[in-house]
């Protein structure tokens, strides 16, 4: 009887494959259509979360090393979910453990190149293989199989994209996603990235693949504002609609009724428009968001979220944020809001909802879109006595956040002994959290991609509820609203989207073999012609007419002096195709002498060492030069011993003037001999022209860095590539980082506190240092004797006066920032 069942067990798992445990992976029919296409050609797979995307991962990368050897490598977009697949793949595969490696960037780059050379199996973020590949540490030709878990992310300039690129016409590709989106033109731009050929489409509703579904039940709870929150919120759009109708007399808007993602865009618009007043309604326009972001913390995340946003409103440093800030109406709600001790009801709802699930021994996770919302969450819930567990992104700006060891560890609890995670959207994709049956979100989200993500927490597991808490009357509505209708239109576009698709893909290889058929046909008329043309060459010399007997008539064949008449006509064309076939020859023999040709220029180029925030731009310097990513205190990119670069799109050149970081970072630029500044681009919407005219001249004049101007990062670029070359190569100079600040001078100390006045630049702070001789007299001069000083009118001298003597106080409504200080 034992032996009878252990034969019926048998079939359901995958036990005869040499490179896969037995009785590991379950034989399912879909995943093994799937992995045997994917074998073929390369293969996009859209699968439903719970699927098995790992089980189709882990069989082709088996079924590629057991043919072709080599390595292979799985490219995950955070560092738990690289754990995750490195733990699969121990559990999975029949190799031995200490072939399977992760690397990450906490790997030494030296200890990484040894391993990317010595190991097998790799698992990494696609930011650490962009490194590697720029800093040459890498080879992709060493792999057979690349692997892109969370595929929908190679579009635009991500790194997948770059990983992308440069492994596509060299291994074999599989690409993974639960939620490629509604676009199938976006579709296609992951499968162009990725060289995918062949794509493989499952939902939950094909037939085989029901029988593995859980469904999730979609619960919507709709809850009632207080009377407070509807009172505070009528009158911040009040507020809101005083901006709007501003922006509406002037035609920036056609209707007030415009929503958050209507005033992100209209910026650009405003800088387009023919009106003096533009630079005001850009301001009114950012109040505008500032009002909206207020109205939707309240109505959706309630009271805390609310006053801490506003209490960060009095440290930005813009005009709009100070405008909204000292806003007396606005100032009149948040006392409003201040003073009522009545909590979202939401809040309430959730912790009902979680305190049952708990009770009957259910784990629940819970999504929130802002840490603020979590945190309170977190604590409410300690509150009650149910222990519950915080998971977010890594710091932010503010300093707050999670580590990913932490991230790690948080999972490794909500699998054991605590049964609550309260997450922001970071566990959303992909992460290895425990199958649950029931899951919260505090608020809708109107992607179907996330909706779709969160849901399928639940999906993974038996089945079980999703209960979405919405506020009646509010955004929360239009979003679930938004998020039901788009995964709707998602599924029936899936249902016909592969037979699309490959049709799409089918065309577009054609296409490109049509035109490499062109290329070839090209080569060989031209190598034909150019034998013609070797051959008439043979023809003309018997035409050429010796110097000596030049005065002799001659008389020659008629034949022979058409052809010669031909090839002198012709000649310069010839001559031309002569050179192309010397091209074409060079390409046809390119194997050995490239090779040797290569590392002859590798051993030439230049290194350029990179900020790690510029790790962007390091991309294109991949063939032109040796990279090194290092922290970089002055400058963004080292060239020499002697020259430093700082450079600035239009946007950030703008942005740093305004915030004055500018002046700082030339002032410690000019630590180096030849100190450059880099400008690209040339769209400024946030200052006129006489502001940025002004400010460029006073860079070359007053602090002596020459500015390079460049269209595009590509010339950036070339343009650090061909200095880098000079100095190292033709110059000789070594690249050396000066490290720490040139300590200031008394002048500088003194212009630097003078510049920290409101509106006041360097040339204004030499010009009030001279007419008053010291900081101190600075500080202590009245109003009417600041307006002596040329380019120093009323307001600026009004400003002045101000920030030297009003009272130093700090924000009325900082109470958590009071219990993190003590």
């Amino acid at each position: 009887m034992k032996n009878s069942n252990s034969k019926e067990e048998l079939p359901n798992f995958i036990n005869t494959h040499p490179f896969i445990k037995k009785n590991k992976i379950q034989a399912r029919i879909y995943q093994q259509m799937i992995v045997a296409n994917a074998l073929k050609t390369n293969t996009l797979c859209v699968l439903g979360t719970g699927l098995g995307k790992t089980a189709i991962a882990t069989l082709t990368i088996a079924g590629i090393l057991h043919k072709k050897g080599g390595k292979a490598l799985i490219i995950a977009p955070s560092r738990p979910l690289v754990e995750q697949h490195f733990e699969s793949l121990k559990k999975f595969l029949n190799v031995p453990e200490d072939e399977i490696l992760i690397l990450n960037g906490k790997v030494q780059p030296l200890k990484r190149q040894e391993l990317w050379e010595n190991g097998r199996i790799f698992i990494s973020t696609p930011q650490v293989v962009e490194n590697d590949i720029i800093a040459t540490r890498l080879n992709p030709n060493d792999f057979s199989i690349l692997v892109a878990d969370e595929a929908h992310h190679t579009t635009g300039n991500h790194s997948y994209t770059f990983v992308g690129n440069v492994f596509r016409e060299k291994t074999h590709i599989l690409g993974l996603t639960a939620s490629p989106g509604s676009n199938i033109e976006r579709i296609l731009e992951v499968c162009e990235n990725l060289g995918i050929e062949h794509v493989e489409i499952r939902t939950e509703d094909d037939l085989d693949v029901k029988q593995y579904i859980a469904k999730a039940k979609l619960k919507p709870k709709r809850v009632e504002l207080p009377e407070e929150y509807n009172e505070a919120l009528k009158l911040l759009k009040k507020s809101l609609n005083q901006r709007l109708k501003v922006l509406k007399e002037h035609n920036a808007i056609y209707t007030i009724n415009v929503n958050k993602t209507d005033l992100l865009v209209l910026n650009k618009k405003i800088m387009m428009m023919d009106d003096k007043n533009k630079f005001q309604l850009l301001k009114v326009n950012s109040e505008a968001i500032k009002i909206d972001y207020l109205i939707e913390t309240l109505e959706t995340q309630g009271k805390d979220a609310f006053l801490n946003y506003y209490d960060k409103l009095a440290s930005q440093n813009t005009k709009s944020a100070k405008e909204i800030y000292h806003d007396r109406d606005i100032k009149k709600i948040v006392d409003m809001i201040n003073e009522t001790d009545i909590e979202h009801p939401k809040l309430e709802s959730l912790l009902e909802v979680v305190s049952e699930a708990v009770a009957q021994k259910e784990k629940v996770i819970v999504f929130a879109q802002y840490r603020d919302t979590v945190s309170k969450i977190v604590d409410s819930l300690k509150e009650r006595g149910i222990p519950a567990l915080m998971f977010v992104g890594q710091s932010n700006k503010d300093g707050k956040g999670m580590s990913q060891k932490e991230q790690s560890k948080a999972i490794a609890k909500f699998k054991g002994e605590i049964d609550v995670l309260v997450s922001t959207s970071v566990s959303e994709e992909g992460m290895d959290i425990s199958a649950v049956n029931y899951v919260v979100f505090y608020e809708p989200v109107p992607s179907e991609i996330r909706f779709i993500q969160r849901r399928g927490r639940v999906m993974r597991g038996e089945g079980g509820e999703v209960i979405i808490l919405i506020a009646k009357g509010t955004r929360d509505e239009g979003y679930y609203r938004a998020a039901i209708a788009k995964e709707k239109s998602m599924k029936n576009i899936l249902k016909d989207m592969q037979k699309t698709l490959n049709e799409k893909l089918c065309e577009i290889k054609k296409l490109k073999n049509n035109e490499l058929d062109e290329i070839e046909q090209c080569k060989i008329d031209q190598i034909q012609d150019i034998k013609k043309y070797k051959e008439n060459k043979e023809i003309e010399k018997t035409v050429i007419i010796d110097e000596k007997e030049e005065s002799k008539p001659k008389y020659l064949d008629l034949m022979n002096v058409v052809k010669s008449e031909n090839v002198k006509k012709d000649e310069k064309n010839k001559k031309e195709d002569l050179e192309k076939l010397e091209k074409l020859e060079k390409v046809e023999n390119i194997s050995n002498e490239t090779l040797k040709a290569k590392n002859a220029k590798n051993a030439k180029i230049a290194t350029i060492i990179v900020d790690t925030r510029e790790r962007g731009v390091g991309r294109y310097f991949l063939d032109k030069a040796n990279v090194e990513f290092k922290t970089l205190e002055i400058g963004d990119y080292i060239l020499s011993d002697r020259v430093a670069i700082e450079r600035k799109t239009a946007e950030d050149f703008e942005g740093s003037i305004i915030d004055k970081r500018l002046f700082k970072q030339l002032g410690d630029l000019k630590k180096y001999e030849k100190p450059l500044l880099i400008i690209e681009g040339d769209e400024f919407y946030r200052l006129n022209k006489n502001a940025i005219t002004g400010m460029i001249l006073s860079i070359m004049v007053d602090y002596g860095i020459p500015i390079i101007f460049t269209k595009n990062v590509q010339e950036t670029v070339d343009t650090l590539v061909r200095i880098a070359e000079r100095e190292q190569l033709k110059e000789k100079r070594p690249i050396a980082i000066r490290y720490g600040k040139r300590p200031m001078s008394t002048k500088e100390r003194q212009k630097f506190l003078v510049e920290g006045l409101p509106d006041v630049g360097p040339i204004m702070a030499e010009n009030l240092l001279t007419k008053f001789d010291t900081v101190e007299e600075v500080f202590t001069a009245s109003e009417r004797e600041l307006m002596a000083v040329e380019g120093v009118g009323e307001i600026t001298a009004k400003n002045i006066r101000k920030v030297v003597t009003n009272k130093f106080s700090k924000p009325e409504y900082s109470k958590n920032k009071d219990k993190d200080d003590e």
